[in-house]
């Protein structure tokens, strides 16, 4: 792999109709054609987004088309190719069928591996956790290439590279991850140690259809029309936020990601091959911009008004228990729809990530993320 001081960040025009053109310009901009012929023999895995049961037309996951073209990529340059990903926080035996359907099984074209099946403990250096239970087929690749979806996101606010790798948790330690780290500034801490564990190698991002609103699963898709890629995920992810309106450096996991020095939160310090248009996305309404001052009258006097508040739509809800199921922290039961105790719920919103009918929104005028630590 290339390693100039700079990172680099393609931002190629694509299309889900023509990704031979945008990966071209990858290959290229990134200077990645001899790196790629040199990896005949070597395990490649290839890591997408598959959040939860959703089909593609809802633009929650990597595109299909997108890892079927990563795959032939590196299988035709001859290297043993592995897809996979732990998916939400619903444990091993939800792989399979989100694999299904969001169409990345057939779009691995045999090569998808049920990576949960096969684990191993590692060490963490993190205030939260001692230790954490990964993928041993993405620690052990010679290779690991991530392939997120720009994305917002209700907890941490967007969703992208470095994000993508908490995928590398299998079973039930991404629920332990957001027990052990409640709050948007802990967890993004917590993200950017589970990063520190395995960073990509490459990163190439489906910013083609991204969403807005209320991700990762229930905003609304927004056109693009990009790929954007880089052997850095920090600096994908920096470029991605100028191109939704989000400042990099106030994004708690990559702030913290790069204060662990992987790489920059500030635009300057990346080489942009193509273009990159700023832009604004709208956010979750758990997330409301507030100046200093703002911020710290919010916290100090009115954070328990502000709270966002889950509620379901029972027109929507199929009783299928994925949020009962994922749920950390045990607050969500079982009656005749799920019900929350908000006692003990942690707000890590993984109830409304995990439900493929979008019935869990989010309701509230406030929000609490814009805080540094």
């Amino acid at each position: 792999m290339p390693n100039q001081q700079t990172p680099k960040v393609v931002a190629a025009d694509a299309s889900y109709e023509d990704l031979d053109a945008a990966l071209e310009k990858v290959v290229e901009g990134l200077e990645l054609s001899s790196w790629i012929a040199g990896l005949q023999g070597k395990k490649v895995f290839i890591k997408p987004n598959m959040l939860g049961a959703f089909g593609p037309e809802k633009h929650v996951t990597t595109w299909p088309a997108l890892v079927a073209r990563v795959v032939r990529l590196f299988q035709e340059a001859g290297a043993e190719v592995v897809v996979g990903d732990n998916c939400g926080v619903g444990g091993y035996g939800l792989n399979q069928r989100v694999a299904n359907k969001t169409g990345i099984m057939e779009a691995a074209d045999g090569f998808f591996e049920n990576v949960a099946r096969d684990t191993v403990q590692v060490e963490m250096d993190s205030r939260f956790m001692d230790s954490i239970v990964v993928s041993r087929a993405m620690m052990e690749a010679d290779v690991l290439v991530s392939l997120p979806k720009m994305k917002t996101h209700g907890l941490t606010l967007v969703t992208g590279a470095v994000k993508n790798m908490f995928g590398l948790v299998a079973g039930a330690g991404k629920g332990r991850a957001h027990a052990s780290a409640p709050g948007n500034k802990d967890f993004g801490r917590m993200l950017s140690d589970i990063f520190t564990i395995r960073p990509p190698d490459l990163t190439i991002m489906d910013a083609v259809t991204a969403m807005e609103g209320n991700g990762p699963s229930s905003g609304r898709p927004k056109q693009v029309n990009k790929i954007l890629a880089s052997y850095n995920a920090v600096a994908v992810d920096t470029v991605m936020c100028k191109m939704m309106g989000v400042p990099a450096e106030e994004v708690h996991h990559l702030r913290y990601a790069s204060r662990r020095g992987h790489g920059p939160v500030d635009l300057d310090s990346i080489e942009l091959i193509g273009e990159a248009p700023a832009g604004k996305f709208k956010l979750p309404v758990t997330v409301h911009r507030l100046s200093c001052v703002g911020r710290f009258i919010n916290q100090r006097f009115f954070q328990p008004l502000s709270q966002s508040k889950l509620v379901l739509d029972k027109d929507k809800c199929k009783k299928c228990k994925l949020c009962v199921d994922g749920c950390p922290t045990g607050a969500m039961t079982m009656e005749e729809y799920p019900v929350v105790n908000d006692d003990i719920c942690i707000r890590c919103l993984c109830c409304q990530e995990l439900c493929p009918e979008s019935a869990w929104q989010i309701k509230g005028f406030f929000g609490r993320y814009f805080s540094r630590g």
